[in-house]
């Protein structure tokens, strides 16, 4: 009889230290000429569970490989449309709920941009240096914040170009994301 208490303190033991365990997830993002990455890695607590690389190139290589890459995104689109509208919407509180549960311990991101013309790099560069500081706010309203979130644009006046370095650390409590879950299905 004292081996099913045991079993049974532990188990739930256990279950307690899952519920306050930390999740984290890591990204870093490289967008360049000749690279293209996204590396994924999952933490359970300061343990790393799952790692994911990406590369970019070699998912587009050819014709066919790029034409196969798009049906693959059109039918993914079309089924989630599908799903999107059998789901209930989610209100702006229920948005905002979701989005304490998850902290943000670290967001930067550098782009650099170039037309080749100055006039239309400054333009772009200027829109998307708006576009980064709205970002910047939103992040800041909807999530927990460690260390604010920083979207830098530098023009390239000389030469047209294209890169993104974007790296970040997220992280929530298994618990915590449950408990918001069964909130939202509740309702």
């Amino acid at each position: 009889m004292e081996w099913i208490w045991i079993t049974f303190l532990l188990l739930m033991f256990v279950l307690a230290g899952l519920l306050f365990i930390r999740i984290s997830l890591k990204f870093h993002l490289i967008i360049l000429p000749i690279e293209k990455r996204l590396t994924l890695v999952a933490y359970l607590g300061f343990l790393p569970v799952y790692r994911k690389r990406i590369d970019f190139n070699h998912l587009a290589d050819g014709e066919t490989g790029l034409a196969h890459v798009e049906k693959k995104a059109e039918e993914f689109l079309r089924q989630q449309n599908r799903d999107d509208n059998k789901k209930r919407n989610l209100n702006l509180h229920q948005l905002v709920q979701m989005g304490r549960a998850i902290t943000i311990h670290k967001m930067n991101s550098m782009m650099r941009v170039g037309t080749g013309n100055a006039s239309s790099t400054g333009s772009v560069a200027g829109g998307l240096i708006a576009i980064g500081s709205l970002l910047e706010q939103l992040i800041n309203q909807l999530f927990t914040i460690k260390k604010p979130a920083h979207f830098r644009v530098e023009p390239s006046f000389q030469m047209p170009c294209f890169h993104v370095h974007a790296d970040g650390i997220f992280s929530f409590r298994l618990g915590k994301a449950i408990y918001v879950w069964l909130r939202y299905v509740n309702r």
